[in-house]
């Protein structure tokens, strides 16, 4: 039996195949959780590690500890992603591609799981289509009163029974972000399984790790991303349940991501899928060694030419402040062991809902970005550097004056 529901703890195999032979990328070591942020004055609660490995088996990238996931996942969890235009123009792309792809229409359902506040399938509700989401957080209200149904749980068949009790089976089952996140990947299977109607789909986005190697996107590791999947490992995952992985796409979303459909029905696989596949068997099964060290080698000289450019600049007397706080954000701080020694504050847009909050492991407090115009610090570390294009022009626009440090994939000053 292959097992995929994981407790918390390190975890010794690989979450896909359960092989043993993992193989260590690179250790970012003990870290507080991305999206647990501090009241001032607050001591951090716990720390767990963060160890990347390697299946030797079947491809897949995780991470080797599972922490707590009512602390990983807690009622007041800040993040919402409606409140970024890019984010929220990348689910109205999506929802467009589900509905032109998939040919829906309003007869259908679509079930969101981590659906957020709803962004997504808001935009699925204005073109007609029946929507429900299911998300764990206190944001589930926020969907709600804003006219998603939402149900406030965790994915699992329990909740796939209430669904299909009073909406029926979905066409498409959705998920942004969030299919690499649960330790109970078998829970979510098994109700993607029920839930989904005979000739329906899973269309799902995720960290791809391919993206990730290619931009050395080490900030992108964290306790909610238990999982980086390669579609070699997608795919040996979806025939343990019956499932065809039938297309795939790279698209820009966080910095690269994986766009992926997987048919109820056994379906021609689409030449993309192949092309990427291939290409993983060269970087991932071939080259596997080269590929990897080659990627550490560029994480740790990122950590160090930042680390010194910062210090340089303290010497001189720059004004350095950091700009957005991804989750993403309280990793590469961590790692590189930036604080309030070497930046003076993370500014954040004034709806976010980590403003005023600490980073921990930093005593860097968040505050609402409209001071930049009045402050125009001379370097702006831009930690959410994946949007950096939309961000400095918004920010230029304005009349910011800053330089701006990007600190992946490497080092620049813009």
């Amino acid at each position: 039996m292959i097992e995929h529901n994981f407790n918390e703890g390190k975890i010794s195999k690989c979450q896909i195949c359960n092989s043993s032979k993992l193989i260590n990328i690179i250790q970012l070591g003990n870290q507080p959780l991305a999206n647990s942020l501090l009241e001032k004055k607050e001591k951090i609660k716990n720390m767990y590690p963060i160890g990347v490995v390697r299946c030797d088996d079947c491809t897949l990238i995780q991470i080797d500890y599972i922490a707590n996931q009512s602390e990983v996942y807690h009622l007041e969890y800040p993040y919402l992603p409606g409140i970024t235009k890019t984010v929220d123009e990348e689910q109205k792309e999506f929802s467009n591609f589900l509905v032109d792809k998939l040919s829906l229409n309003s007869s259908h359902l679509v079930v969101d799981f981590g659906s957020n506040d709803g962004s997504l399938l808001k935009h699925l509700k204005k073109r007609d289509i029946k929507v429900v989401g299911v998300e764990p957080t206190n944001i589930a209200k926020t969907a709600n009163k804003n006219g998603i149904e939402t149900y406030q749980n965790f994915f699992n068949e329990e909740v796939v029974d209430e669904i299909i009790k009073k909406h029926g089976k979905a066409k498409v089952i959705t998920s942004t972000n969030v299919f690499a996140h649960m330790s109970t990947l078998g829970d979510v299977m098994k109700g993607i399984v029920k839930l989904i109607d005979e000739d329906g789909y899973y269309c799902f986005e995720n960290h791809y790790a391919l993206e990730i190697i290619k931009n050395v996107q080490y900030d992108t590791f964290y306790h909610e991303h238990l999982r980086t999947y390669t579609l070699i490992s997608l795919e040996k995952l979806f025939n343990y349940y019956d499932l065809n992985l039938v297309d795939a796409e790279i698209v820009s979303r966080y910095g690269g991501s994986i766009r992926c459909v997987v048919s109820k029905q056994k379906r021609e696989k689409s030449s993309n899928l192949k092309s990427l596949i291939n290409l993983e068997k060269k970087l991932l099964i071939e080259n596997v060694e080269s590929t990897f060290k080659n990627f550490t080698d560029k994480v740790k000289k990122s950590k160090t030419d930042l680390l010194n450019l910062l210090k340089n600049l303290k010497n001189q007397g720059k004004k350095v402040i950091g700009k957005s706080c991804p989750a993403r954000a309280v990793v590469l701080l961590n790692y590189c062991e930036i604080d309030n020694t070497l930046i003076n504050y993370i500014a954040e847009q004034p709806t976010s809902l980590k403003l005023n909050k600490i980073i921990p492991g930093t005593e860097l407090e968040i505050i609402n970005d409209d001071i930049l115009l009045k402050d125009q610090p001379d370097y702006i570390l831009l930690l959410a550097w994946h949007l950096s294009q939309p961000i400095i022009k918004k920010w230029k626009s304005k009349g910011l004056s800053s330089k701006f440090i990007i600190p992946l994939p490497e080092v620049k000053i813009l």
